[in-house]
């Protein structure tokens, strides 16, 4: 398994953490896995982190092809971009840097069009492509050529009893307010602008509710002067990266609702999470999310670009204890039927078995 994020970055990278979670997985099968991933975390800028993650691909696929011992091979994104011919490998896809691409500007945007170029690369050149997703599997096969017999969906996963339990276990705050909780990487596409600017309307109705907003990224910074700016730094609290499972897990068992209004998600893991957790979702009917959240049964999917509705959503959820509780009822059963990580992996597994 290959992997160019380092593992120690899990809490903030999908890719990270499916890498380890279908290692985990697979380890519980009679299949032996080596994991090819950057001993130290990445520091520096976006362009730095991208440079080092292709030199990684470029030094770890050299080692593979001398090995030549003819196992599979598992990359993710475009870490197969490399990989010397004939060595068999899937390429595990959780981000389409082509789709990517058109939320972002200026030299993030100049990296992601390189990248995805890779990414297109390491699709072409694998036996297989595994996608978390039905919206993911048509951008691979419009935006990369790649035949759609090759592409097959393997949906994302959660830990399903660990990840409840810790969330069973996690302490409780007596007399805590009402609270909204957020996950992501703060990057533009997320859409959490527009869950601050909505906010001015809950807390204006809802007075004593509290946001908060869990993970850093290249948007951090401005986010937090846009709260300053709406003069909401006391009900909006940025945890930044939260690096513990028994912290995150005490951050969802003290929360009322999970919204992310992102503009863009291949499949959206933390909507797993948190409908583990039994929180209702506010999301938007955009890309892959209707494919995970279901508008009206486990949250409420709204239209892009429409903050009133957004915030008049979230405060009829605050004062409605009767729906948030149904839906997050239905949404904790989905996940633990649907996408516990020892059933959605079968595909890879037969993959691998061939």
């Amino acid at each position: 398994m290959v992997t160019s994020w380092p593992l120690q970055s899990s809490i903030g990278s999908g890719v990270a953490v499916v890498a380890e979670s279908i290692e985990k997985a697979i380890g519980r099968s009679d299949i032996k896995t080596e994991f090819y991933s950057p001993q130290n975390e990445f520091s520096g800028g976006y362009l730095s982190q991208s440079y080092r993650r292709i030199l990684f691909d470029l030094q770890t696929s050299g080692k593979i092809g001398k090995a030549g011992s003819g196992a599979p091979v598992i990359t993710f994104d475009f870490d197969g971009f490399a990989m010397p011919r004939g060595v068999r490998f899937a390429s595990v896809i959780g981000g389409i840097m082509g789709d990517i691409v058109r939320f972002e500007r200026g030299y993030i945007a100049t990296v992601l069009r390189l990248m995805a170029k890779l990414e297109k690369r390491a699709c072409q050149n694998a036996e297989v492509v595994f996608v978390p997703s039905l919206y993911t599997r048509d951008k691979v096969v419009s935006l990369y050529g790649v035949e759609q017999a090759k592409v097959k969906v393997m949906h994302n996963g959660i830990f399903f009893d660990e990840w409840t339990t810790l969330v069973d276990k996690a302490e409780k705050v007596d007399g805590r307010p009402l609270t909204v909780l957020c996950v992501a990487r703060l990057y533009r596409r997320k859409g959490i602008d527009s869950l601050i600017s909505a906010w001015s309307d809950v807390v204006a109705k809802n007075r004593k509710a509290v946001l908060r907003i869990v993970g850093d990224g290249l948007e951090g910074k401005s986010l937090r002067k846009l709260a300053a700016k709406n003069r909401l730094p006391e009900s909006i609290i940025f945890e930044g990266d939260v690096r513990s499972r028994s912290e995150m897990a005490r951050l969802y068992a003290n929360a009322d609702i999970f919204c992310l209004p992102s503009l863009h998600e291949t499949f959206g893991l933390v909507y797993l999470e948190a409908m583990a957790a039994g929180l209702p979702v506010v999301a938007l009917n955009s890309t892959a999310v209707p494919e995970v959240v279901r508008d009206g049964i486990d949250g409420i999917l709204i239209e892009p670009g429409d903050t009133e509705n957004l915030a008049k959503t979230i405060s009829n959820l605050l004062d409605d204890t009767e729906t948030r509780n149904r839906m997050g009822s239905e949404a904790k059963t989905r996940v633990r039927e649907n996408f516990d990580w020892y059933t959605v992996l079968k595909p890879l597994t037969e993959w691998l078995e061939v």
